[in-house]
């Protein structure tokens, strides 16, 4: 069995990693939840706008 090649880094976190692909699935990671962050509140701004602040359409 082939012996398993460690990371050079003293943190572990993916961001750190050798390998290319836990890299980028890190970096898409955090990308997607600071998209949710400011996506979210920004929907739920435009709801409130849309239901409490437009006139019903007749």
């Amino acid at each position: 069995m082939a012996a398993k090649k460690k990371d050079t880094h003293s943190y572990k976190g993916w961001l750190n990693s050798d390998n290319f692909l836990k890299r980028a699935f890190a970096v898409l990671g955090y990308s997607s939840v600071a998209t949710l962050i400011i996506y979210i509140p920004f929907l739920i701004l435009m709801i409130i706008f849309a239901f409490f602040v437009l006139p019903p359409l007749e």
